[in-house]
């Protein structure tokens, strides 16, 4: 008897299975025709005359530079002055000779060691927390902020 349920179901399953996969996917299925190749755009002579034209030295190709360096870039043309002669340009805290223990109070202090770009929190237990200010900007001892660096007199910062 078991058997004879078991060899039902599997010609019903089989059965089945060729209903399914008939073929009807692809009886519906349209093939389309190749797309014709492109043609040539390039003619000798103005491969000829573009490359004897001048080049433009401040021409950048598409995609030539990171996203880090088009940053570094466009940052000279939006805050005043040259960046790294006028203003530091970090990207990263540096290590410096600065210590909390040597300070006298807790607080707030910049680094003049990073050109007042860097600075310091000291706990009043002498832990010591480093920030950077954005660049185009140092910390401000007067204020305690960052400000922008025509506005901040680093070389004062340590009186």
């Amino acid at each position: 008897m078991y058997w004879k349920t078991c060899f039902v179901q599997t010609v019903i399953l089989i059965l089945g299975y060729f209903i399914i996969t008939d073929g009807y996917e692809q009886k519906s299925r349209v093939k389309r025709p190749r797309a014709p190749p492109p043609e040539p755009e390039n003619d000798v002579e103005s491969d000829f005359e573009e490359r004897n034209k001048e080049l433009n030295p401040n021409y950048v190709p598409p995609g030539f530079l990171s996203p880090s360096v088009i940053e570094y870039l466009e940052l000279g043309k939006s805050i005043p002055g040259k960046p790294g002669s006028d203003y530091p340009v970090l990207s990263i805290v540096p290590y410096t000779n600065f210590y909390c223990d040597d300070q006298s109070y807790p607080g707030f202090y910049a680094d003049p060691e990073t050109r007042c770009q860097s600075w310091h929190y000291c706990d009043i237990d002498g832990r010591q927390t480093t920030f950077l200010c954005p660049n185009g900007t140092q910390f401000s001892q007067l204020v305690f902020v960052c400000d922008w660096w025509f506005n901040v007199r680093c070389d004062l910062s340590e009186k």
